[in-house]
């Protein structure tokens, strides 16, 4: 990466203001590279936050209310990497906050950002502002230098410092030198590790409302209303299940089991009060944090393939598994059912459940077994559900995708000049039991 000259900042007037007092007036001309490491908790470790996508804004003392997209053209889609690097560029002075960058929006460098606002389940907007993952408090020094601090604007007041329902604690000031002028690895200044809590996940993914431009301009608007309005059927019955949330739109239904959910309802909700025990969200909130384009897609689905039946359980969730669950890109899925003509136009009524083990059935590509009428019917459906994924990964309306067997775009039926063996789904033991999909183009 080739970087930008150096330049001294050094005072480039002396003003009296109107008290008669002298002052500096500083010109910068460089701009400085800082880095920080985000890392997110699970099973009570910190791992890194990998493969986030990121937005950068920043104000200026002069204009405090004003946020502009600071990220760099090059980083327009910009993600963290492995160890969950995330760049920011230092202009100025002002205060810059990294965002997590929604699915599907696209940003220009420069170009004035309105920081959205988590809606209520009447689709309009609270007033509580959706939270940054971090801000870098930049100050101009006296000697013209700059220097920055890791903060957090706690717009939600959480206490500040340890344990999982807190706000990170602000870090120390540390000086940009000429030696932060790049923003590779090396070079940029290094603010060390930042865990997100899982609250800090929380108040920083945003609960969609039903005024939503992707929910307002669906095919299947009807249906994402009734989920973002928080119109879903309550599940019935003892313990958890009382936690299930069921879609019945025009002739189809999704449950959304309750381990869907359980993250969220344990974390604080948005609302200053919302009701529930401890201020803890509902299962209906929780699911206003999946992108509305993730569940438009399940619906897509189901109605190309004549799916009347799904099964999720894994949508947004702060507390476990990748960050695409932890950003809203993605949902997991165990059982789809369809009905199929037979015979003399006999109906059967076909159910998969995407496990390695309790339906092998369900493999799509299983040979060497006694073939029978409902197994055939079974794989088939199957096969379709899976090439109809992947060939979404391939026109890059999905990202990474995982499921109980590992399957090639060829074994799928899916030719493509560069990808025929490419895998398309992934496996390992964390997804024996489903099919976890994602929006996006990570890593095709």
């Amino acid at each position: 990466m080739t970087q930008q000259a150096p330049a001294l900042q050094v005072p480039v007037r002396v003003e009296n203001d109107r008290d008669g007092v002298a002052m500096n007036i500083c010109q910068f001309d460089t701009d400085y590279y800082a880095r920080i490491r985000l890392q997110m908790m699970s099973g009570g470790a910190a791992s890194s936050a990998s493969n986030l996508p990121y937005l950068v804004v920043r104000n200026t003392p002069e204009a405090p209310d004003t946020w502009r997209v600071a990220t760099r053209p090059h980083m327009d889609t910009g993600r963290t990497d492995t160890a969950g690097n995330a760049h920011v560029r230092v202009a100025g002075p002002g205060r810059y906050r990294v965002f997590i960058k929604e699915p599907t929006e696209q940003f220009a460098s420069g170009n004035v950002f309105t920081i959205p606002r988590h809606a209520l389940a009447t689709g309009t907007d609270s007033d509580r502002d959706v939270q940054p993952l971090v801000e870098l408090e930049v100050i101009e020094n006296a000697n013209c230098t700059l220097s920055v601090r890791r903060t957090h604007p706690n717009g939600m007041q959480r206490t500040r410092g340890g344990g999982n329902d807190q706000i990170p604690a602000d870090g120390v000031r540390n000086n940009f030198t000429q030696a932060h002028t790049s923003d590779d690895i090396p070079s940029a200044l290094d603010l060390g590790n930042y865990v997100i809590s899982y609250q800090l996940w929380a108040d920083a993914s945003r609960a969609y409302g039903t005024h939503h431009p992707r929910i307002e301009n669906s095919t299947f608007r009807a249906a994402l209303r009734i989920i973002y309005g928080e119109r879903l059927t309550a599940g019935t019955g003892d313990g958890a299940s009382l936690h299930d949330r069921i879609l019945n739109s025009d002739g189809r239904e999704v449950q959304f089991n309750n381990q869907s959910t359980t993250g969220g309802r344990g974390r604080l909700s948005f609302r200053e009060d919302n009701g529930q025990p401890g201020n803890r969200m509902t299962a209906d909130e929780t699911l206003r944090r999946t992108h509305p384009a993730t569940m438009e897609f399940l619906l897509q689905m189901m109605d190309d393939l004549d799916i009347t039946y799904a099964r999720s359980t894994g949508a947004w969730r702060p507390h476990i598994g990748s960050t695409r669950h932890r950003y809203a890109s993605a949902i997991d899925l165990t059982h789809v059912r369809t009905t199929v003509n037979g015979a003399n136009n006999q109906q059967h009524t076909v159910t998969i459940q995407f496990h390695r083990v309790s339906s092998t059935n369900s493999n799509p590509i299983a040979t060497g077994q006694p073939e029978a009428a409902e197994r055939t019917r079974m794989r088939e459906f199957s096969r379709r559900v899976h090439a109809y994924i992947a060939n979404a990964r391939l026109q890059e309306t999905l990202g990474w995708l995982g499921g109980p067997w590992r399957l090639t775009y060829n074994q799928l039926g899916l030719a493509h000049p560069t990808r025929a063996n490419t895998e398309a789904f992934a496996t390992n033991d964390t997804h024996i039991h489903h099919i976890h999909i994602s929006m996006g183009t990570d890593q095709l």
